[in-house]
């Protein structure tokens, strides 16, 4: 929906909408599977040509990991203090558990399936198709 309405980029008349969450949208979620494969690349070659120092790859791969799993866990907290919507705290443990999976490998599979979107809406495959359900069919009763 970025293209079509790329007309209210940065114009007075649609406010906020026009000068932070499009411009957002455009930078951060249009564009950031592409930077963030153009990271992945350049550190994969920086290995295989020997500037890449392995201690700091490992010491900077393991804080990377530690912030972004401290900021999810924080998030998760504040949510739960804030509004409290779980009743049980086995539900808040099991959120809590997800923040350590969030980062690897959801975080790649995601940025692989928007690298896909991307692709076919380049290619012109802008057409919504029916999902067909795979799993947990319900069986008739006689």
């Amino acid at each position: 929906m970025l293209w079509p309405n790329r007309d209210m980029l940065f114009k007075p008349r649609y406010g906020r909408i026009g000068f932070l969450a499009l411009p957002y949208l455009w930078l951060f979620e249009l564009l950031a599977p592409l930077i963030e494969i153009g990271g992945i690349v350049t550190i994969v070659l920086a290995a295989c040509f020997g500037a890449l120092s392995r201690e700091f790859f490992l010491q900077f791969m393991l804080f990377g990991y530690a912030f972004a799993t401290v900021i999810s866990i924080g998030a998760v907290l504040q949510e739960e203090i804030t509004y409290k919507r779980y009743n049980d705290w086995q539900d808040v443990a099991r959120l809590l558990t997800y923040c350590f999976l969030e980062h690897f490998p959801y975080r790649q599979l995601h940025m692989i399936w928007r690298l896909q979107g991307l692709w076919q809406y380049l290619r012109g495959d802008n057409t919504w198709r029916p999902l067909t359900r795979k799993g947990l069919s319900s069986a008739s009763v006689p």
